[in-house]
């Protein structure tokens, strides 16, 4: 009796309107004939005006599997549960997005800027400077300049640091703290999804 280990991820985006499994599995057996059936066995059309998104559980992909391959094993080593997603892309959907990210990124400065200044504002960095100014270089007014630039300076490397972003360049390889957070917040999105559509029995099940 063949083998057959099948993998989804939480969330698989799709390019054609009609699904098959081979579009949302990573599908392994020694029988490559075996392998290129299990692909091309269908599971869902979305409509391709509209687009939208399936809950499908593994259990459903078994039984499809089983149906068409009665005398095999299968091993699922992915997620229980997952969503397929097809996106069906307007005339202006780039515009759009340059649009968003453009306001987002005036939203995210004017933010940030106000976030750092209410902070100096809220510990008195002002009076600091002048006061080590005062102590170091016995000027308030000259002293405090050369500490707010070099304070600035520091303040904008530092920001490059931690977010290990240079404009479209990341410092490293490793992720950057956006990143992290992102996939964090895509995963407990996904998670609430399944579980939404899975308590509303509106997913694709036996």
């Amino acid at each position: 009796m063949d083998t057959v280990y099948i993998k989804a991820s939480q969330c698989v985006l799709v390019k054609n309107e009609r699904v098959l499994l081979k579009d949302i599995l990573t599908i392994y057996t020694n029988n490559k004939t075996l392998t290129n059936t299990i692909g091309n066995i269908h599971l869902y059309t979305f409509d391709t005006k509209t687009g939208g998104q399936l809950t499908v559980s593994i259990m459903k992909i078994i039984e499809l599997i089983l149906e068409e391959c009665p005398d095999i094993d299968i091993d699922n080593i992915g997620e229980p549960d997952f969503i397929v997603k097809y996106e069906v892309h307007g005339k202006y959907d780039q515009m759009k997005k340059i649009i968003s990210t453009i306001f987002l990124c005036f939203v995210a400065f004017i933010g940030g800027g106000y976030a750092i200044m209410a902070y100096n504002t809220d510990i008195g960095a002002k009076e600091l400077f002048n006061y080590l100014s005062m102590l170091f270089l016995g000027d308030a007014q000259k002293g405090a300049l050369y500490l707010s630039v070099t304070y600035a300076i520091g303040l904008t490397i530092g920001m490059i640091t931690f977010f290990n972003h240079l404009g479209n360049k990341r410092i490293t390889k490793d992720p950057t703290p956006l990143e992290v957070q992102m996939r964090l917040y895509e995963s407990d999105v996904s998670s609430t999804i399944i579980k939404d559509m899975n308590r509303s029995k509106e997913s694709m099940d036996i």
